[in-house]
């Protein structure tokens, strides 16, 4: 969408490649940035969709998928440093969107501060970091794990507003021609958990993506239709819902710390060997 003339022509004829963006084009150099908040709006009653400006409006962001940023309010009387995942496409230029999740606590934090900001706000921003690299077709890298191999099935599971870590790898695979088969299982307490579910619906639809939604919530809910599983996660729905085990499978996790533990014990259970915890 905004993707700058210049940039198209290149991209048309392969001088950028789809997975990586020419470090002409990038913003992020690893040194501390500035960024402007646009625009924000709330998909929940947690989560909120804001939009970043950038101060070179020709120039991407600067992140590979599975590469993650991280944001801090010089105005503010403590430190504010928070990580998050952009889920805007990586060819993007001028902006970047993100999913921020506010934790309301007794001592107020930044992830919740920074959803009262108005826009026109100027915020530190810092990068890139990262959790795990994807080279395109297949190749992924994940250094915490040393693993840097083809695969032809990724499995994903996420909890949550989690599925920000994951959000530019189905993109990315679904959108450039990519043949890796991705399993995605994505769980929530409550239907309004799930986010950024109309970009996910129309991968599935398209057969780009296998996609199986999960409420562990029993009830049903008020005046909307869910036909996916219901309840707490089992190693069944692992089963039925993932690739299976074998070396040509990874599976990628990422949600609160007691949803990648309980998660990891049941991959394993079901024999599972190439696992990243992001």
């Amino acid at each position: 969408m905004f993707q700058s003339l210049l940039y198209q022509f290149k991209l048309r004829f392969r001088m950028i490649n789809p997975f990586d963006i020419k470090q002409e084009f990038k913003f992020l150099n690893n040194t501390q940035q500035q960024c402007t908040l646009h625009s924000k709006e709330q998909l929940n009653q947690s989560t909120y969709l804001m939009r970043f400006a950038i101060p070179q409006q020709d120039k991407c962001l600067g992140t590979r998928i599975g590469q993650y940023i991280s944001l801090n309010d010089p105005k503010f009387d403590i430190d504010t440093t928070r990580y998050y995942c952009p889920i805007s496409r990586i060819d993007d230029v001028g902006m970047f969107d993100l999913l921020v999740h506010a934790i309301y606590a007794e001592n107020k934090n930044f992830s919740t501060h920074i959803t009262t900001l108005n826009e026109g706000h100027i915020l530190n921003i810092n990068g890139p970091f990262t959790n795990y690299l994807y080279h395109g077709y297949g190749n992924i890298e994940v250094p915490k794990y040393n693993i840097n191999s083809n695969y032809q099935y990724i499995g994903i599971i996420a909890e949550s507003s989690a599925i920000a870590a994951f959000f530019q790898l189905i993109e990315g695979i679904a959108t450039n021609g990519d043949n890796t088969h991705i399993g995605l299982l994505y769980v929530a307490d409550t239907l309004e958990e799930l986010v950024l579910m109309e970009e996910l619906i129309w991968y599935m639809e398209e057969k780009k993506i296998n996609a199986t939604f999960m409420l562990r919530s029993e009830k049903d809910p008020i005046n909307k239709l869910f036909s996916g599983p219901k309840g707490q996660m089992k190693p069944v729905h692992l089963q039925q819902y993932l690739p299976q085990p074998n070396d040509q499978t990874l599976i990628l996790v990422c949600g609160s710390r007691a949803f990648k533990k309980e998660t990891k014990q049941q991959l394993e259970h079901i024999n599972h060997q190439n696992i990243a915890i992001i």
